[in-house]
């Protein structure tokens, strides 16, 4: 290698041939810096004034486009196109491994999100139906019903009324039946969510938290009765609230069905149905209701009472607390730190750029992460932290992914929001043109 006393020519050639080597592996289209080192190379003490050292720069320069500095900087330090080192292959690996990692998280959380939105829809979807009216009607109607058909086989009616009243009792069985079954199964889906999915989406979370991290009840420590969600977590950890409820009568499998000590110890409704009075009317309205929901809950053709279903309603609608998180800010910032582990893999692909160093790569994900989030507060500025998020969807993510995978566009929207509001502050204190 020919070395100049002039370090700046000697750090030109060397520069140049790091990029003329690079060039062999068809990046170049002619061969004028070749032929621009061979001229340089012709002097015996060359100057940064000289004609050919000037031509030399021009042309690397040129090849600048061609070949980046950070392709340069990477030729520096050794590397060499299509590197198959072992260094380079578990940078791959490791690479590999992230985003499939990432992937597989991703799109666990997602299927969280959306069970969670789903479940929203339904709780939404059955306040502004008036759920408890018809909830209540129907009680009454089967409690009517069922004191018309005792009514009749007592006064000894036809088969043909007893048949009808019958077919009328059964259907509006099935009625309230079905809305019990649809309001119960939703609300343990909204509770299941909301202390298990929702706080523990990934594997293992809930064991390590249940193992070393729950709050309540440690021995002879009260329980939080401030916080039902905390405690429903905690309860579905095994810890004291079991024991609790137990010893207050509330420790059946379905937290909203009447207690059998309940059916147990009234007997006038156990099986059986007061008669109408002579007059047909009910003297006590509210506790001919009540009665019927009893004896209605008794027989296990309902497990809610009417009074709880706005209570628990009220209470299921907390879930947007819980979706708030991964609507505004988990899940658009895991979705851009994907885009920016797509954009390195897509580089690895081709074997004449340079694999980046970890750094590199790590501020490169940490700034598609950001963008996501940003995006998310740019696309939702009125959204408040638990309120409504489940129109956020795949239209934030696509974007959130897209801008993660290409940062220059990302900051191209900023740099013009820059502009803009720049060229607004302009304005103020400008004199009026009339």
């Amino acid at each position: 290698m020919t070395t100049f006393h002039d370090p700046l020519v000697s750090g030109l050639l060397a520069d140049a041939k790091l990029v003329a080597g690079y060039g062999r592996y068809g990046v170049f289209k002619d061969s004028a810096l070749f032929a621009a080192i061979g001229d340089a190379e012709k002097l015996s003490d060359a100057s940064a004034s000289q004609p050919e050292v000037v031509k030399l720069q021009t042309v690397l320069n040129d090849c600048s486009s061609t070949v980046p500095f950070s392709t340069l900087a990477a030729l520096r330090t050794g590397w060499s196109p299509g590197d198959m080192s072992r260094r380079t292959a578990l940078a791959t690996y490791f690479l590999i491994a992230l985003s499939v990692t990432m992937m597989i998280v991703i799109g666990k959380l997602t299927y969280v999100y959306n069970r969670g939105v789903s479940i929203n829809a339904e709780l939404q979807e059955i306040d502004n139906n008036d759920f408890s009216a018809r909830f209540g009607q129907s009680i009454r109607q089967v409690w009517a019903t069922k004191k018309q058909l005792s009514s009749a086989a007592a006064q000894q009616a036809s088969a043909t009324d007893l048949t009808l009243l019958k077919d009328a009792y059964y259907n509006s069985v099935d009625s309230l039946h079905s809305l019990d079954q649809r309001f119960s199964s939703l609300l343990v889906r909204a509770q299941g969510f909301m202390t298990q999915e929702a706080p523990f989406p990934l594997w293992g979370m809930q064991w390590a938290y249940c193992k070393f991290s729950a709050s309540s009840a440690k021995a002879g420590t009260p329980l939080d009765f401030s916080n039902p969600r905390q405690m429903a977590i905690d309860q579905f950890c095994g810890q004291q609230i079991v024991l609790a409820q137990q010893q207050s009568g509330a420790g059946s499998s379905q937290p909203l069905k009447q207690s059998d000590f309940d059916c147990r110890n009234n007997g006038n409704t156990q099986g059986g149905m007061q008669v109408v009075s002579s007059t047909g009317m009910v003297e006590d309205v509210n506790a001919d209701f009540d009665e019927a929901t009893r004896d209605l809950q008794c027989e296990g053709v309902i497990t809610i009472t009417p009074n709880s279903i706005s209570t628990l309603t009220l209470q299921a609608k907390t879930l947007s607390e819980v979706l708030s998180p991964y609507a505004l800010w988990i899940l658009p910032a895991l979705y851009g730190a994907l885009g920016g582990i797509m954009f390195h893999m897509r580089m690895i692909l081709n074997p004449l750029l340079p694999n980046p160093p970890l750094s590199r790569l790590i501020h490169r994900i940490a700034l598609g992460g950001l963008a996501g989030m940003i995006l998310a507060w740019f696309m939702a500025p009125g959204t408040k932290l638990g309120g409504e998020v489940t129109g956020i969807g795949f239209s934030l993510f696509t974007f959130a992914f897209l801008f993660g995978f290409s940062l220059d566009i990302f900051f191209a929207i900023l740099d013009q929001f820059v502009s803009m509001s720049v060229a607004g502050i302009k304005k103020f204190g400008s004199p009026t043109v009339a």
